[in-house]
């Protein structure tokens, strides 16, 4: 840092670094000490110097840390984004349970009608290091599902679809103080909520001032409620632990003091319930006659919570879209916004129709439950005039065999296992959508990327979509051309080695 002789120096705190704080304190003390020439690293005033570098880096950290969180594209910490995004009335998703049909076979041996409680649970079988996975029947309205007997014989079945989640009954959360915007928390996570702030689903909050339980509602924002409306708000915050929260008397109705209240509400979800077809076997309770139990597809639309960087792409999209669907985009980004929807397209026919494909969070064709939530809501937000249609999507299996050589000084099984890991991470969710289109030469580039790969040869590179079924894409040209409704998926993929070690 120069100075004129007679002007005092100027620290220039926008450089921000260490090294960058102790230059700049050394040339203050040339102008400030003059007398002070030993400024080797043995010497103590350097020592003092440095340490004070230390420190104001140390704090100018913490000052750009700050900054960033103050702003949704540079925010790391999940409490920021969600405080964010609040201002413009995005909410970040909880976590979406799994679907799975299941087809209950009794015996008929006896009169006795077969019975299935609300709240039954069904699992899969338990393994080495691979605890079981429970799915609860939970019908709405909540009454027992009944398959009459005669004694024949003849088998009777039952078809019903049980949800990857747990019911929490009736737990008291305690006691109003006539306070305004009192808060109370779910004790058990992570809670599961739908999408739809007004959505009445998975939870229900009740408050008994002495005449009884009587069920609130919730919504999504207490602004527009009237003083004796009985609503409240869901806050979820960064370890999804969720808070409801009631009004102030102007704006949602406060429960009286000394009301007690109470809620039933469902907890569990993730991708771990997308288990595959003929797994769930178990009747665990809630069947009152012996039955065999089996899933003919595989369970869908499990999902995790939503991330970070899922809720910074799509919430800009939403927010623009003022909750109205008009355009393609608009559909797509609020399709996009449903638990358990990891990617959406719309296409439009007509003047007035709307295609909605949509693909789930296990890369799959969406289940009907998953649809009908899609569909739901997207009515409400369409306009009058369309008629939207929720529909998966057309998958095209990309097969691929290649060969590669590995370097001398390379383990063969290594370099395999990379080129393999490659070729997986080319159909990851999150690089991939409809209509992308697959190039020979990023094979290739993937492939010759990875650390030991000497030469690589690609003997299979093909398509094959699912409508009609088992038929091929031209791939001639090195390219596999997807259509917009179309939806890639890994087929095969065939990795051989040779040369290298052993």
């Amino acid at each position: 840092m120069a100075s004129e002789p007679g002007i005092p120096g100027i620290t220039d705190y926008t450089d921000r670094d260490y090294d960058a704080l102790v230059t700049s304190l050394l040339d203050t003390a040339a102008l400030k000490l003059p007398e002070w020439t030993d400024r080797s690293d043995n010497d103590l005033g350097r020592l003092l110097l440095e340490l004070f570098a230390q420190v104001g880096d140390v704090l100018l950290y913490y000052q750009d840390r700050i900054a960033n969180e103050a702003f949704l594209a540079t925010a790391v910490e999940r409490r920021s984004v969600i405080d964010l995004l609040g201002l413009i009335g995005y909410t970040l998703s909880t976590p979406a349970p799994a679907a799975v049909e299941l087809t209950l076979t009794a015996r008929n041996d006896t009169a006795t009608p077969l019975v299935v409680q609300p709240g039954a649970r069904f699992a899969t079988e338990a393994a080495p290091g691979r605890p079981p996975i429970e799915f609860c029947y939970l019908p709405v309205p909540p009454v027992p599902l009944q398959v009459p007997q005669d004694g024949s014989g003849t088998p009777v079945a039952a078809t019903l679809t049980c949800v990857d989640a747990q019911r929490i009954d009736n737990e008291v959360l305690g006691a109003s103080t006539g306070d305004a915007n009192q808060g109370f928390r779910l004790t058990q996570s992570p809670v599961l909520l739908p999408r739809d702030p007004d959505s009445q689903e998975y939870l229900a909050v009740e408050v008994d001032a002495g005449g009884g339980f009587e069920r609130w509602e919730r919504r999504g924002t207490l602004l527009h409620s009237r003083s004796a409306d009985p609503h409240y708000v869901v806050r979820i915050d960064a370890e999804d632990s969720a808070e409801l929260v009631f009004g102030d008397a102007a704006h949602g109705r406060v429960p009286p003091a000394g009301a007690t209240v109470r809620a039933t509400y469902l907890i569990g979800g993730g991708q771990r319930g997308n288990v595959g077809a003929g797994t769930v076997t178990v009747a665990k309770s809630g069947v009152n006659l012996p039955v065999t139990v089996v899933n003919p597809l595989a369970a869908s639309g499990g999902a995790e919570r939503e991330s970070i960087e899922h809720a910074r792409a799509l919430a800009p999209y939403v927010f623009r879209s003022g909750q109205r669907a008009v355009t393609a985009t608009d559909y797509a980004a609020l399709a996009e916004n449903v638990p358990g929807v990891t990617r959406a397209i719309a296409v439009a026919p007509s003047w007035n129709h709307v295609d909605v494909y949509v693909v789930d969070s296990a890369g799959a064709a969406p289940t009907c439950r998953l649809r009908a939530q899609v569909l739901t809501y997207l009515a409400e937000r369409a306009m009058v005039t369309a008629l939207v249609s929720v529909r998966q999507p057309v998958f095209v299996r990309v097969d691929l065999a290649v060969t590669v050589g590995a370097e001398p000084t390379f383990y063969r099984a290594d370099v395999r296992s990379r080129v393999e890991k490659a070729l997986g991470a080319l159909f990851d969710l999150e690089r991939i959508g409809f209509g992308q289109s697959f190039y020979l030469s990023k094979i290739y580039e993937a492939v010759e990327s990875q650390p030991g790969v000497a030469y690589s040869r690609v003997t299979t590179f093909a398509g094959v979509r699912s409508v009609p079924a088992g038929e091929q894409v031209d791939a001639a040209t090195g390219l596999i051309q997807l259509q917009p409704r179309e939806f890639p998926t890994a087929g095969l993929l065939s990795v051989e080695a040779e040369g290298g070690l052993i």
